[in-house]
């Protein structure tokens, strides 16, 4: 049996519409962008070339197969820059495309991860020595925990390992607690941003106190997307205060150290966002009792301060009853003081009485009277002698002004010489044809001179 081949009607060739090759790359480019617009791909990297440009061209290989890539310098970051080269296995985003003018797929790449854990690490050292010179880490900076939170955000995958844990010791420690859950893939290459829209969504809540990112332990691997840049940033710009409990005790991640608190586990957590109920109703108790004892030694107080104050406190008549008898009493005693004081003074009285007699008064008056007598005498002789004296005195002032009288001495022949102004004492006063006046003892004259 021969098979012939049949060829093409004409018509069926004529109807189909031709191409140009740039119109048959931009529409493959078309499709490949829109059926592989974000992809994930795992390689090694060879024919590593980073021009001046700073943009980086490489091959992604495997095995069996290879791949072109392009990741320009707008998408890369610098704590993995240093570590690519040939042979270095890696992680790849991006959007499938074709290159027109060559008729080549390749890749745009839009995030790179490194794969192996000893790349990882020191991809992590880079990005965590760098975060920490920018202040992520700062301790002056971390937010406090509210002491009693009533709404807890909690943000991870309803599937993820240690959440259960989590939720069983928070119900246990502090039931009165309200847990929100903001779902998110907690591991994988989309996980950081995801994460990063389930811290916004838990911030803008106004009922959340405090978030808590929680996932069990894992590889450095599955971890990876808490050790994100973009994370780390709105971790450290969140108002609300957040607890990072993301793998084990021994795992280290950005997120652990940006937060405000680290949980070595999510059960730490549970029992550090919240305190115990059990304590505090031990506590609780604790106040209450010295509460009860304070009251009632205050009690205790008051009642005796009542006892006394009512002791002290008795009907007004009673008082003025007790006040009448107290002043009966003081009356009593001052009659009795005043009774035995005249008695007292009559005696004296008596006795003084009783030694005077009329012989001693007479004996008395007569040896005043003598003294009186006496005293006369001396007073009348001091009197007379005095009145001698001051006579004489007089006598000898009379005769002493007798001769001082300037009538005397005119009568011996001299004159007074008077002017209008007064008595004439130097010739200097005397003047031609001056009219003045000559007193003498027995008369007036007037006189002009001449020269």
């Amino acid at each position: 049996m021969n098979f012939e081949p049949v060829p093409p009607l004409e018509s069926d060739y004529t109807e189909q519409e031709v191409l140009s090759v740039t119109q048959l790359n931009q529409r493959v480019k078309l499709s490949l962008e829109t059926q592989f617009n974000q992809v994930c791909v795992s390689g090694e990297i060879s024919n590593y070339a980073r021009p001046l440009s700073g943009h980086l061209y490489f091959t992604l290989k495997d095995a069996f197969s290879e791949l072109r890539c392009v990741f320009f310098r707008a998408y890369q970051r610098a704590d993995y820059m240093q570590l690519l080269k040939d042979g270095v296995a890696v992680e790849l985003v991006g959007q499938i495309t074709l290159y027109p003018q060559r008729g080549q797929y390749q890749m745009l790449v839009s995030s790179l991860r490194l794969q192996g854990e000893g790349l990882l690490k020191q991809q992590f050292l880079a990005l965590k020595q760098r975060l920490e010179a920018m202040g992520l880490f700062d301790p002056s900076k971390k937010k406090i925990l509210p002491t009693y939170p009533q709404t807890i955000g909690v943000i991870s995958s309803p599937k993820a390992a240690g959440l259960d844990d989590f939720i069983t010791i928070l119900a246990q420690r502090y039931p009165i607690g309200h847990v929100r859950l903001f779902t998110s893939p907690v591991q994988g290459h989309h996980a950081a941003a995801s994460l990063i829209q389930a811290l916004k969504q838990a911030e803008a809540d106004p009922e959340v106190d405090v978030i808590i990112f929680c996932r069990g332990g894992g590889s450095l691997e599955d971890l990876w997307c808490f050790n994100d840049e973009h994370l780390a940033h709105a971790i450290h710009a969140c108002s609300k205060p957040i607890i990072s409990a993301v793998g084990h005790e021994k795992d280290i991640t950005i997120c652990d150290l940006v937060a405000d608190v680290r949980a070595a586990t999510p059960t730490n957590a549970a029992m550090i966002v919240a305190p115990n109920m059990t304590d505090l109703q031990t506590q609780l108790s604790h106040y209450i009792q010295q509460i009860a004892a304070i009251i009632q030694r205050i009690l205790r107080e008051k009642q005796l301060a009542h006892s006394q104050i009512s002791a002290r406190i008795c009907h007004p008549m009673t008082r003025i009853n007790l006040y009448q008898f107290t002043l009966t009493q003081s009356t009593h005693r001052l009659l009795q003081l005043m009774t035995h004081y005249v008695s007292i003074r009559q005696r004296s009285v008596d006795a003084v009485y009783a030694k005077l007699s009329t012989a001693m008064l007479t004996q008395q008056h007569q040896r005043h009277l003598s003294a009186y007598q006496q005293i006369q005498m001396r007073l009348h002789t001091t009197i007379l002698t005095n009145l001698s004296t001051q006579s004489r005195n007089l006598d000898s002032l009379c005769a002493r002004m007798h001769a001082l009288n300037p009538q005397h001495v005119l009568k011996r022949g001299y004159a007074v010489v008077k002017c209008a102004q007064g008595v004439i004492h130097s010739h200097r006063q005397l003047k031609p044809q001056d009219r003045n006046d000559l007193v003498f003892h027995d008369g007036h004259s007037t006189a002009i001179i001449q020269a």
